[in-house]
């Protein structure tokens, strides 16, 4: 296990924990409907700051490189497929890493 950006992280996967904002509840992540992979190649982006910060070079989507999560590649067909969507495609706070069944 590592930290990563103050994020424990296990195989580039984000174990469970509480919501990071809003009132104090667990993250879907805690039950196991959300996952978050490869964090660096697939950041998170929210008012300008991207997380992990090691992340930063892969914010241009416009070439895929190993480990990035593409609107049509393998790894997001594979969710589709399971019925999970893809944080990649929210507009406001792109989260690239992250995959979930209830789509937040």
């Amino acid at each position: 296990m590592t930290e990563v950006d103050g994020r424990r992280q296990h195989v580039g996967l984000q174990l469970p924990d509480a919501v990071a904002t809003g009132p104090p509840r667990w993250s879907a992540h805690a039950f196991g409907t959300a996952i978050d992979v490869n964090p660096v190649e697939n950041p998170y982006v929210e008012g300008g700051a991207v997380q992990p910060a090691a992340g930063q070079p892969f914010l241009d989507r416009s070439q895929a490189r190993p480990g990035m999560a593409e609107p049509d590649g393998v790894l997001n067909r594979a969710f589709r497929a399971a019925g999970w969507q893809w944080g990649g495609r929210w507009t406001a706070t792109p989260d690239y890493q992250h995959f979930s069944a209830t789509g937040g």
